[in-house]
């Protein structure tokens, strides 16, 4: 019988003797696929894709960071993200850690497509740069905010280990006849439930569910994620990774992470058509002023926050000529400006608001 207070070293490898071909599930992952399918299409209408995905990513990130009691904005996290290092706070600093994780692990996986255990640790050690190796020690527990012990993870070295080389063997097994979008969610519990680091278990948790959907060819690119939607259904979340653990039975899990993906696929791929109509609309604004306006629609979707010498810099202006064109934007509306520190940022209002 489970015991929230003893380690879990028994946690069952994968895979076990489970139903994943019930028809609720299949019924919502067709589903899934679809709202993904929209999502994959639509992004190549964006141009400059993969510089476009990283502000798309620095929501999550923030998104993410607070589920750890990180707590910062997206706007924030933007305008640190334009500025020199030393003038980033620590809360921008953990999620612009996050941001560069996830940017990093697709680029390894478009290269060597599999995920190791050992890449797991390289991600890690990404956003927690001090401890970047599993956990040695064990008392490690999942409390609540009245200090309950809800969860007690495996424990030993050689336990974590092995228990890591049997999921690494389960996400890339892609003969296994499991639909890869009822398999993620299982992924997932199997990876909290590990808990196999000292402390940000969760935040790469939560990049490995977007990755794993790019190794499984479901998604293109990695801009579909699930901390918007845990934030939303905080308590939710975690009744359901404790319900799982107490009765082995990943139904209810599955059809929660599957909803996940339907409502948040969607959410992005409106948003992207918005980003695409408001392209097109201060492109039209452009046009009329006799400035380059194809290149300026680049910059500022790629980078929300600009500083006045990067504008200089990336349009190759003298700095006269580049307070001409700035001044010019502001007082035909279509950028704003704000001084952060000894720096005037630069941005598309709708932009930003868009990216919130």
């Amino acid at each position: 019988m489970f015991d929230p207070k003893i380690p879990l070293n028994d946690l069952p490898l994968l895979p076990w003797n489970f139903d994943f071909d019930k028809k609720e599930f299949l019924k919502l992952a067709i589903k899934a696929s679809e709202e993904i399918s929209k999502l994959n299409w639509l992004i190549y209408l964006v141009p400059n894709l993969d510089i476009f995905i990283s502000p798309l990513m620095i929501k999550e990130s923030v998104e993410s960071s607070a589920i750890e009691n990180i707590n910062t904005t997206t706007i924030k996290v933007l305008q640190s993200n334009a500025l020199n290092i030393e003038s980033i706070k620590w809360p921008e600093k953990e999620v612009l850690h996050y941001h560069r994780a996830i940017l990093n692990w697709f680029e390894r996986l478009k290269k060597e497509d599999w995920i190791w255990y050992n890449f797991l640790i390289e991600l890690q050690s990404i956003i927690e740069p001090d401890k970047n190796w599993v956990r040695k020690i064990p008392w490690t527990v999942i409390a609540n905010n009245l200090w309950e012990i809800l969860y007690t993870p495996p424990v030993w070295e050689d336990n974590i280990v092995r228990l890591l080389t049997n999921l690494e063997k389960f996400i890339n097994n892609s003969s296994d006849d499991i639909d890869a979008l009822i398999k993620m969610p299982v992924i997932h519990y199997q990876f909290e439930s590990i808990h196999p680091f000292h402390d940000w278990n969760g935040r790469t948790g939560r990049i490995l569910n977007v990755l794993y959907l790019v190794l499984s060819k479901k998604l293109d690119y990695p801009i579909l994620f699930l901390s918007e939607y845990i934030n939303k259904t905080k308590t939710k979340y975690y009744n359901l990774l404790n319900k799982t653990t107490s009765t082995w039975d990943y139904s209810e899990f599955i059809i929660y992470m599957l909803e996940w993906v339907i409502s948040q696929a969607k959410a992005t791929w409106e948003k992207i058509i918005k980003i695409k109509e408001l392209m097109l609309e201060i492109e039209n604004k452009l046009s009329k002023l006799n400035i380059d306006y194809h290149k300026i629609v680049t910059i500022f979707f790629s980078k929300p926050f600009l500083t006045v010498w990067e504008f200089e810099k990336l349009l190759w202006l003298a700095r006269a000529t580049s307070n001409r064109q700035i001044k010019k934007l502001e007082d035909n509306d279509i950028i704003s400006s704000v001084k952060i520190w000894k720096n005037k940022l630069l941005f598309i209002k709708e932009f930003i608001d868009l990216l919130i």
